[in-house]
């Protein structure tokens, strides 16, 4: 049977972690708190590599299942404008309360029968405080890839009898699992296959572009309401004590068109106007979904 002393350590640790959200800008992960030395990778930074590399994996074993398909030779030319935004959202309130009683000499009412009545009497004074705090962290990182890149990547491990296979990058559950990336392209592909979005059944591409968003929510919270009684004075509160939530969402967003650019050794490779206009409203819209999000947790 654990130890009773320990339950009021225990709380009062607990209440000192929670109290702290918000103060200072989150970690990534809440329990990693990288700092290496210079030239050394960090976990937090691995975690957004293998991230992306799986994002990579997905993109381009779509692309190459989908160039199997009949009258999609034109995918070859398109490209994938890559968004990734991980938000990290921490706040924590503080609401103390006090009552405070002074008592005060009886109160005695004679009456001729029945006998006298006592009543007590006392007075008491309510006070209160509330104090909170709310932390936002964004990371934004963007990124294109050519499909006849991504194609030549694959021919490549097919000759070196490498796997294609993405499992070892898919080592976690929500933005770290199956993102079906390959599955949003191959689908969309067989529209195209079909002729049927488009009158004229050729081999020109039916679609200007196309775009899947992914967007993982995790939150989780907590709170204490202690309870102090005294003889003159009773601290408690009836709102939680000390309360914090923490929420984290990683957003995905990825735009398919025609490759306008080349990448060079100096800048990526661009998307056709039309595709990064799509792309830009679909962030636009991300940030204010995000913006409300953290507004009304």
């Amino acid at each position: 049977m654990p130890n009773s002393k320990r339950v009021p350590l225990f709380a009062l640790s607990s209440l000192i972690i929670l109290s702290g959200c918000g103060l200072w800008v989150p970690e990534k992960n809440l329990f990693s708190d990288d700092n290496p030395a210079a030239g050394t990778p960090s976990s937090q930074g691995m975690y957004e590599e293998t991230i992306v590399a799986n994002i990579r994996c997905e993109i381009r074993n779509g692309v190459w299942k989908a160039l199997q398909l009949p009258n999609v030779q034109w995918l070859a030319a398109w490209g994938a404008t890559v968004t990734l935004k991980i938000t990290t959202d921490e706040q924590s309130a503080l609401n103390p309360g006090a009552s405070l009683t002074t008592p005060l000499e009886n109160s005695v009412r004679t009456f001729p029968v029945g006998g006298n009545v006592t009543s007590s009497q006392s007075f008491a004074l309510g006070l209160g405080l509330a104090g909170s705090a709310h932390a936002t962290r964004t990371e934004t990182i963007q990124f294109t890839y050519s499909n006849a890149e991504l194609i030549a990547e694959v021919k490549e491990r097919l000759k070196a009898k490498q796997s294609l296979s993405c499992d070892k990058l898919q080592n976690g559950v929500a933005i770290q699992s199956d993102l079906k990336i390959g599955q949003f392209i191959y689908d969309k592909t067989v529209i195209a296959a079909t002729g049927e979005a488009t009158s004229n059944k050729a081999t020109a591409p039916p679609f200007s572009t196309f775009q899947e968003e992914l967007t993982f929510v995790a939150s989780f919270g907590g709170n204490a309401t202690p309870t102090w009684k005294f003889a003159r004075a009773t601290y408690s509160s009836t709102s939680p004590f000390v309360s914090a939530a923490r929420s984290s969402t990683n957003d995905v967003i990825i735009s398919m068109g025609k490759v306008a650019a080349l990448a060079t050794k100096l800048s990526p490779a661009t998307l056709s106007s039309e595709t990064q206009a799509v792309h830009n409203s679909a962030l636009t819209g991300s940030a204010v979904g995000t913006s409300i999000n953290s507004q009304t947790h």
